[in-house]
């Protein structure tokens, strides 16, 4: 028998962070590991022909964005699988190849067996083996070729199943996809001179001011579908993907299934599918050299333009049968024949066995994330952690995943830490579910979080969060509230310290300027109420109705609508705003905010029509104008992969 402090059964991109901390100390470990990660069988196949949903930001590690350019992009899978390369040769050495078949656990250490016989006891055990997924076998070995013009019907509608929909596009294939429900967002948005990937603008820590607040700062595109009757939304902002497909929203399908008693106001397991506009496609992408684009992995993948143009046929997931003997499917009176299904499911860890105690007398463990603390530490299990069992709501994984390693080297490395940790687990545990879940109802993608929130608690658990009282300046307060959450915002000082973290952080802020989108963001939600309430407040009405009509405008949907839609013009809406107040505190007069307002409204109704404001996401308003580029993409797609042979069965 082997004997080690510490025992990695996995050995692919979501131990490096760990192994990187513990090789600095010196510490003994050893890491088991056999056969391909996901990201090497694709490139074996020839399929890292794609670019990531996850922005370079939030996809790296923080040792590494040190040396990176610090724009915003989004990296190729190539570059992804060229990074992974970089830190798996550096530590990977001493990797042993062999597979883990049976975990035997006790109070003071683990017995791991392996295929070879050889057995290893270790004080501390890491197991980090990934997920399981059928659609990612489809993406290694689907023939897009041998699709050529004909049915295809995917049961899926993640990320994944829209990286194969951007190549059956091309290929005139007939695709239906069956949903429950899509959750969609632009990868990314233009602010004047400046880009922002999505997974950067969501202010995790606005919600320690007010959750509502953080919700509709956030969200209110999504909330506005619940708050305003069908009909009325349909009629002032049709164009919105979600309210002119209906089977794409979500309200009838996820959201029913919170229960208002549990407090959580943004609960996990939400999955978000990330895609290029075609306006954005075609502003990044098409200066003379779209081609080369293309054939770097930068595709076409507008799933709210396709479903516009009618390339994506949409049926209700639920009430569709699936005939695999005659090849069809039926939703009420419709029928098709396909050719090609492919089935989605859900991430499922590729756990080994791992028994509580002797394997012939002890208690078989059973996997449930929720039962896990921060999806890392299972109570049943001593010594034992669980790292890359968690993913993001919008981007961040690499951000999750270094988090997750900094945490379990800090249980390995300091007993206090552990000890405290191992204190009560099960009530921190329960405590962490009502706060962040929204149903008791466990569901497959209970795993998916905020990544900003969940970086967050666990900075603060290790004691390397900065707390608003550490600001020194109204420039550091701001960077606390909208900077997000990224790993390194927590290693720029204190033990987990990165160097040159902190000059490419204040980098990344004055790129930005300050994130100043966001500050205009805040500013016009708090301006557009304001004004509201001066409206009521200089109407010659009784005291009593004004404070009820002030009460009723905090839940006006039609100011929520007008916020929502002037989002690329909100810095010149705040400027009429705050001329509009100066004038209506002046004069004492209901009628400046009333004309401020309809002067607002005109602004953003011309803003529409002319493309120069639009919805934050999903917007299909102005996308009926790229059609012309489009077919010079399916063309330009067509020469790259004319050329260059696609992999097949």
């Amino acid at each position: 028998m082997t004997t080690t402090e510490t025992l990695i059964v996995g050995y692919g991109f979501s131990v490096i962070p760990l192994i990187r901390e513990l090789k600095r100390e010196g510490r003994d470990y050893l890491v088991i590991s056999d056969g391909k990660s996901v990201w090497e069988e694709l490139d074996e196949n020839g399929r890292l022909d794609f670019d990531l949903v996850s922005s370079k930001h939030t996809s790296l590690y923080s040792f590494e964005l040190v040396e990176q350019d610090t724009k915003d992009e989004y990296l190729t899978a190539r570059q992804f699988m060229e990074f992974q390369r970089k830190y798996k040769e550096q530590y990977g050495a001493d990797v042993i190849k062999d597979r883990v078949t049976e975990i035997e656990n006790y109070p003071t250490h683990s017995i791991v067996h392996t295929r070879s016989g050889e057995v290893y006891q270790a004080a501390h055990l890491v197991i980090a083996t990934g997920f399981r997924r059928k659609v990612t076998q489809a993406i290694n070995t689907f023939d897009f070729d041998a699709a050529q013009g004909k049915t295809v019907v995917l049961a899926a509608s993640g990320d994944s199943a829209n990286l194969m929909i951007s190549k059956l596009i091309p290929r005139k294939a007939r695709i239906v996809v069956l949903t429950n429900g899509i959750a969609a967002l632009d990868k990314m948005v233009f602010y004047k001179n400046q880009t922002y990937t999505v997974d950067q603008l969501e202010m995790h820590n606005v919600r320690y001011i007010s959750k509502l607040f953080f919700l509709v700062l956030s969200l209110a595109n999504i909330l506005i579908e619940f708050i305003l009757p069908q009909r009325l939304v349909k009629l002032l902002s049709g164009h919105d993907l979600n309210l002119k497909f209906p089977l794409i929203s979500l309200k009838k399908t996820r959201i029913p299934a919170y229960e208002r008693k549990v407090k959580s106001a943004f609960p996990n397991g939400m999955h978000v599918l990330k895609y290029w506009p075609i306006d954005t496609y075609q502003r990044l992408f098409d200066r003379g050299h779209l081609e080369e684009k293309i054939r770097e992995g930068y595709l076409l993948n507008d799933i709210a333009f396709f479903i516009d143009e009618g390339l994506v046929e949409l049926w209700h997931k639920k009430e569709t049968t699936i005939d695999h003997e005659a090849r069809a499917i039926r939703w009420g009176e419709k029928e098709l024949e396909f050719d090609y299904l492919i089935e989605g499911d859900r991430e499922r860890p590729a756990l080994p066995d791992i028994m509580i105690g002797h394997s012939d007398g002890g208690l078989p463990y059973q996997y449930d994330y929720r039962n896990n603390f921060m999806g890392i530490v299972p109570p049943e299990l001593h010594n034992v952690y669980m790292i890359g069992y968690t993913r993001p709501f919008t981007g961040g994984l690499a951000n999750i995943i270094e988090m997750q390693g900094l945490f379990v080297h800090k249980m390995i490395t300091e007993s206090l830490f552990r000890e405290k940790t191992y204190e009560n687990l099960e009530e921190k545990i329960e405590k962490y579910n009502l706060a962040y879940y929204g149903a008791e109802t466990h569901w497959p993608t209970d795993h998916i979080v905020y990544f900003g929130f969940y970086t967050e608690d666990l900075a603060q658990l290790m004691g390397i969060a900065p707390t608003l009282s550490d600001c020194r300046s109204f420039k550091e307060v701001f960077q606390y509230f909208l900077f997000p959450n990224n790993a390194f915002k927590y290693r720029q000082e204190g033990p987990y310290k990165v160097e040159g973290v902190e000059e490419m952080t204040e980098k990344i802020w004055a790129q930005h300027n300050g994130f100043s989108l966001l500050k205009h963001h805040i500013l016009n939600l708090l301006l557009t109420f304001v004004m509201a309430l001066a409206l009521i407040l200089f109407l010659p009405l009784p005291a009593y109705l004004i404070v009820l009509l002030c009460l009723l405008q905090l839940a006006n949907p039609l100011l929520l609508l007008l916020f929502i839609y002037g989002s690329n013009i909100q810095s010149y809406l705040n400027i009429l705003y705050l001329c509009g107040l100066t004038a209506a505190v002046y004069f004492q007069n209901a009628w400046i905010p009333a004309i401020t307002f309809l002067i607002a409204f005109f602004a953003v109704y011309i803003g529409g029509k002319s493309g120069w404001a639009r919805f934050p996401y999903n917007d299909l308003r102005n996308k009926w104008r790229y059609r012309e580029f489009f077919q010079r993409y399916l063309a330009a797609y067509n020469r790259v992969y004319s050329k260059e042979q696609v992999p097949s069965h």
